[in-house]
């Protein structure tokens, strides 16, 4: 690989770990998401700066193309990070349900007394909760 496209690796592993602290700094990305994100922003940073050692261990692994290593580790990488992102989905889905319930059973409370407030009636003791 040239120095050239060394140098234009390590400057967007550089700006792409730059935009993952500066999110972090500014709160809009949560710290959860963030251990993945730069991890692979300073693999992005070191990648292009240890290629003769990385070639060296994917010909040790026996991959003849050291190129498509780097891939498969990178997909795998994609993957954790969508199976982070769809586990909480998962938890997110499940919160927004029991809430959506909850809010359904306090309108009926808050119509309910809204009902028996109108009317001028008193509440029995045995139905307020």
């Amino acid at each position: 690989m040239s120095p050239r496209a060394r140098i234009v690796l390590v400057l967007i592993g550089l700006a792409v770990l730059a935009t993952v602290i500066n999110l972090l700094r500014t709160r809009r990305l949560k710290e959860e998401y963030a251990l993945l994100w730069l991890v692979a922003a300073l693999t992005l940073v070191a990648a292009p700066l240890l290629i003769d050692p990385l070639d060296q261990i994917a010909f040790l692994l026996g991959v003849d193309y050291p190129p498509a290593l780097f891939l498969g580790l990178g997909i795998v990488g994609l993957l954790l990070i969508l199976f982070q992102l769809s586990l909480n989905i998962s938890r997110f889905s499940d919160s927004i349900r029991v809430l959506t319930q909850e809010i359904a059973i306090l309108r009926q409370r808050v119509e309910r007394l809204e009902e028996d407030a109108s009317r001028d009636k008193p509440i029995p003791i045995d139905e307020q909760d």
